[in-house]
This record gives C-alpha cells, structure tokens and sequence, in this order.
C-alpha cells in the first residue's frame, strides 16, 4: 500500500510524502524532493511502533537540507580530494561545495532535484519508482544521465535501495542514500550505547579536510574494530589519529567481500538493524556536527543522536585514488543494491 500526503510548495511543484506500508505495519515515508526518507517505522520489542531515522520538523528544512537527512546522493557520495578530476583526458573542474573539496553531487546534487514517481507494487512487496535525468555538464559532470533509483518493502520487514543509471558519456557516478538512523525510536537516546557490527578489516584514512588519503588503515588494535560488535561511544572519543582528524567516526570502512554486512542494535528497545550490500564499502559518520534545524519532536539536535551507513565506492582521495571505483563507461549500466532488515529482539 501507498499513501500520498501533500506536505509543502517548493520551486513552483508540490512536495509529496509517498508512504510505503506492510503488513506487519512497518513503513517507509519518502519525499518526491530528493527521494527523501522522512520516516522509518518499525516496532520496539513491545510491539511500537516509532520512527528510527532522523526527520526534520518543518517541512521547509527539507528544501535546502544542510545535513542530508535520508537523501539520495549523487552523481557521486562523499568528497572528491580538490574537486578535480580527469575524465579522457580532461579535466572536469568540480563545486568545492566542501571547503577544498567537492561533496555529495556539489551544491545541486541529486538531494535538492525533484524526481518523477511511480507505483510498480505487485502482490510480493510495495515498491516506488523514482526516476530523474542529469544532463551533460550539470555540476560539471560530463553525461546526460539516466537514474532510476527503488524503494522496496516487503512483508519479511525488508527494505530494499535499488539504484540504475546509464551515461551517453563516459562519467562518474556512485549513489547512496544518506538517512541517520537511531533504533531508540524517536530520538529518546543518542546512538553512543549502541551496539555496532561492521564486517571490515580495513579503513581509509582521511585528512583534516575529511579527504580520502589513498592510505589503507588496519583497524586492529584500533577504535575502528567492529568485528566484535561493541558500543558506539565506547572509544568514539579516544586519541587515535584518525578518529581526532573525523572529530569522530567519518571514515570509509573497506567491507569483506564474502559478508558485506553492518548491524546496529539497540538493547533497550529491542531493535535490531541489519544492513547488506553489494557495494564495496561504507562511510560511517557519526553525527559530528549538527544543524539548527528542529527535528521532529521540536527536539533541538544534538551531536551524536544519528549515525549514517553511506554505502558507495570508496570516495575519489589523493591523485584521483579510487576514481575506477566510480567510473561509468558510456552505454554501460550502474547498478547497486543495499538491503536494510529491521527485527527484534525482545
């Protein structure tokens, strides 16, 4: 089943909420306006049901959205060390919409676009069509593009984050969605007593602008190891290096091939969040700054209330590291797929 509320005006079109529901009563609500996820609602292990991702509390804020709230981001997720890149040859200079470098898409990403929607639901899950065109040399990338990005619910209480693109040029692209979950439901806690899995054996090192260095970083032995799942707060503050420069975690976590998998449980509320992928990795950010916008409540936020599983390529670091991770041939087909399960346990 899928609901249609009309909740604002922005750029002469209506901002539509589009509400995917269940039969065990869990859903999804999302904006037409960045394919923005306002609301996941599943239930504690007393059966209620609250919402689990950060959700802003007046409409408005979602039309320029500092934080990113449940966006999808693209053409390309995290920074591009300097904003340049070398596409055959050329150099495609980029916004250096985060201090020296470019971030999620530049200042008109695929966040702040409107996307066409449509229905495909069949009798095995509720699913949202959203589609867009990115036309050659928007935000200097080079490609007309076509995106078609699914959200999909099943009745197994999984949420499937399907996205397609195709170039009539050779370009880049690497698309995530960029929702900060926190299982307490309605924000009653900050995500610090969280327990945390992340199958990774590796991260990336960053510098101090959060630029991806091309540097692998063993996380033994560090506050990066979450092989054995542990809390979020219990070394999130400690003096490595790496967690210094992040003012946290913000770091792309190198995911194992055989089990790309990240859990998230929260033992007060009984909930439970496991995310798989087919992307070879994740950025894990931790909420490090905030806005001032109101979050739903009339809560003002607070650092570390959400934490974000961007699952992508390895950002484009130092002397274009990694750009073969996001490179998208012409007349080829992107195609990523992350799947997010939400149980409980009472």
């Amino acid at each position: 089943m899928i609901k249609e509320v009309k909740r604002g005006f922005y750029n002469k079109k209506d901002v539509i909420e589009y509400t995917l529901t269940n039969s065990n009563g869990v859903s999804i609500s999302i904006l037409n306006l960045g394919g923005i996820i306002t609301k996941i609602m599943t239930p504690n292990k007393e059966g209620k049901l609250e919402n689990i991702v950060l959700a802003y509390e007046n409409i408005e804020d979602y039309y320029s959205n500092p934080s990113y709230y449940g966006a999808v981001i693209g053409r390309t997720a995290g920074r591009i060390d300097k904003g340049e890149i070398t596409i055959n040859d050329k150099l495609y200079e980029l916004s250096k919409n985060y201090g020296v470098n470019s971030g999620h898409g530049g200042q008109v990403g695929f966040d702040k676009k409107f996307w066409d929607i449509k229905d495909i639901s069949d009798d095995k899950a509720t699913r949202l069509e959203l589609s867009i065109e990115s036309h050659d040399l928007e935000e200097n990338y080079p490609g007309n593009l076509t995106v078609k990005v699914i959200y999909e619910l099943n009745d197994y209480n999984e949420f499937l984050f399907k996205i397609k693109a195709i170039s009539d040029k050779d370009t880049l692209v690497n698309m995530t969605n960029h929702s900060y979950f926190n299982l307490s439901g309605d924000y009653k806690r900050d995500i610090l007593n969280e327990e945390l899995y992340i199958n990774s054996d590796k991260i990336l090192k960053i510098d101090e602008n959060g630029g991806v260095t091309g540097e692998e970083y063993e996380v033994l032995g560090t506050p990066f190891d979450f092989r054995k799942p542990h809390k979020i707060g219990e070394r999130i503050d400690s003096d490595d290096p790496q967690v210094k420069l992040g003012f946290g975690y913000d770091h792309p976590f190198i995911l194992n091939k055989e089990d790309r998998r990240i859990v998230l449980k929260d033992e007060e509320s009984g909930r439970v969040l496991e995310i798989q992928t087919d992307q070879e990795s994740v950025v894990v950010y931790s909420m490090n700054f905030i806005n001032d916008c109101t979050i739903y409540g009339g809560m003002t936020p607070k650092r570390r209330l959400g934490i974000c599983f961007e699952t992508q390529a390895p950002p484009i670091g130092y002397n274009e590291v990694f750009k073969e991770k996001s490179y998208l041939s012409a007349g080829k087909i992107y195609s990523k797929s992350t799947k997010y399960t939400f149980k409980v346990e009472k």
